[in-house]
């Protein structure tokens, strides 16, 4: 499958669209539970079995690994990015050089962790040719408790959802990027730490500041009588 064919597969380009968020009140804005469970050991086996496969020109073993990965991938990109647009480009071009570098994949790393790298360089990318008006920053994702204290009524998902990522996009990219893996995705710090290429330590530092800013974000722009948090 070469790269042109891959861009045109309905398993990469076609329904990039994540589960319509639920419209019942809620305190948590997050992905659906099956996009934040962790990989456990039978699947990184059967992710290593596909790479070889795909490998060696096998197409339904790559177009395999989109569908297990496609709808997790997309999550971290609109976490990241903001909305479902870009986040389908980037999640697809992801995809593509994916299949591109099988060849140079390291076996012995895990394969979604080696993929949320590649993910999260490209919407790095993308953040950075965007306007400095709009890319001021990208940084943190996490358990956002919902709830409008004043008014004793919880908001609406969609409603808190956008609220979410208003504030989001004021934060900076490097712990937007630690509390997308964090908090949506459930990744654990040691593994951020891979995939960002730094430190364990770092990490859960700048998993900490990210929680902080993003608090006084929130608080700035809604009042502190709302409780909306990461």
């Amino acid at each position: 499958m070469n790269a042109a064919a891959l861009s045109a597969s309905p398993s990469v380009s076609g329904a990039w669209a994540p589960r319509a968020w639920g419209s019942r009140r809620a305190r948590s804005v997050a992905p659906p539970e099956s996009q934040t469970r962790s990989v456990s050991q039978d699947d990184r086996s059967i992710d290593a079995a596909l790479v070889l496969r795909a490998r060696d020109g096998d197409d339904d073993a790559f177009r395999e690994l989109v569908e297990r990965y496609q709808q997790r991938v997309f999550w971290v990109a609109r976490g990241l990015l903001g909305n479902d647009e870009d986040a389908r480009d980037a999640a697809q071009d992801a995809f593509v050089r994916v299949h591109r570098a099988l060849d140079r994949f390291d076996t012995t790393m895990r394969f979604y962790t080696w993929l949320y790298q590649i993910v999260v360089n490209r919407c790095i990318d993308k953040l950075r040719r965007r306007s400095k008006r709009q890319a001021a920053s990208l940084d943190a994702v996490g358990e956002v408790a919902g709830e409008e204290a004043n008014h004793g009524e919880a908001l609406e998902r969609e409603e808190l959802r956008q609220r979410v990522l208003r504030v989001l996009d004021r934060l900076p990219p490097k712990y937007k990027t630690v509390m997308v893996l964090s908090d949506l995705e459930g990744i654990g710090a040691k593994e951020i730490a891979e995939i960002t290429g730094t430190t364990h330590a770092n990490v859960r530092w700048r998993h900490h500041r990210a929680r902080k800013l993003f608090r006084a974000a929130w608080e700035e722009t809604y009042g502190k009588g709302s409780h909306a948090l990461l």
